[in-house]
């Protein structure tokens, strides 16, 4: 995708997105008509968003007209406003930010593909950092799937409903995680393995979104905490794991990465 476009997409998406996370954060309204776990979950994520997210794919675009790395990072940072505002949009109680919600969602999902179908990058890795990454992405995939799929159907054995609906009239979360992000990592994984082209673009894109949105699960159980919620333990030690543990895949793979131009 041409520079002038990664620049106008970010620059749109960042001013909604502060407009989002400001009103989150700090307009008792916004939130108004959701479950108090849920808008402590969204206040969480908002703070990582306007703290992480923006920065993030503001400062990858404007090093992307120089360097194929920074275009990773940005398309990393396009996959978590994908996932992130795609949940806001199916999932928060209506609001007044409801089509800024939907703005972004579709910025950024466009903004990814049109990255995606016209990159010229030639990736390759260290073999050994590339055996890490797939581990984890094939860990990480396996082991978030089971959890939801043991949520859903030890409530379809009692017949009672997952704790995780909170009164909502659906498992939106769990739907995005079994349906893309499952299927995303373990794909991700096999192709890397199959040391194939688009393992080694698709790798560094995926960390980035996990990275992030782990990060946003902590801060969603740190407000939580703040303001009386209950959560599960086992649940936010995992997420914890996963995150620093792939922080440092991250670090690594990004660090391992060579890239050419395809002639």
């Amino acid at each position: 995708m041409k520079i002038n476009k990664i620049y106008t997409v970010t620059g749109i998406i960042a001013l909604m997105g502060l407009l989002a996370t400001l009103s989150g954060l700090l307009n008792q309204k916004t939130y108004l008509n959701d479950s108090l776990s849920a808008t402590a979950q969204m206040m969480g994520q908002d703070l990582v968003t306007l703290t992480i997210g923006i920065p993030l794919i503001i400062i990858s675009a404007y090093l992307s007209s120089s360097s194929a790395k920074a275009r990773l990072l940005w398309m990393g940072g396009m996959f978590y406003f994908t996932y992130t505002y795609a949940s806001m949009a199916f999932l928060a109680s209506y609001n007044s930010l409801f089509l800024i919600y939907v703005g972004i969602l579709s910025l950024s999902l466009y903004g990814l593909m049109g990255e995606l179908f016209t990159t010229t990058s030639r990736v390759k890795a260290d073999e050994s950092k590339s055996r890490v990454t797939a581990v984890y992405l094939t860990l990480t995939g396996l082991m978030v799937g089971a959890m939801w799929i043991k949520m859903i159907t030890d409530s379809m054995i009692t017949g009672i409903p997952p704790e995780a609906l909170e009164g909502y009239t659906t498992l939106v979360i769990q739907a995005l995680d079994l349906g893309v992000v499952v299927p995303a990592a373990l794909l991700t994984s096999y192709l890397l393995l199959k040391r194939e082209k688009w393992g080694y673009i698709l790798a560094p894109v995926f960390l980035v979104k996990v990275s992030l949105l782990g990060t946003a699960i902590l801060s969603m159980v740190a407000f939580m905490a703040m303001k009386g919620v209950s959560f599960s333990w086992g649940q936010a030690s995992f997420f914890m794991v996963l995150t620093i543990t792939g922080i440092g895949v991250t670090g690594g793979f990004y660090r391992g990465m060579t890239i050419g131009v395809e002639s």
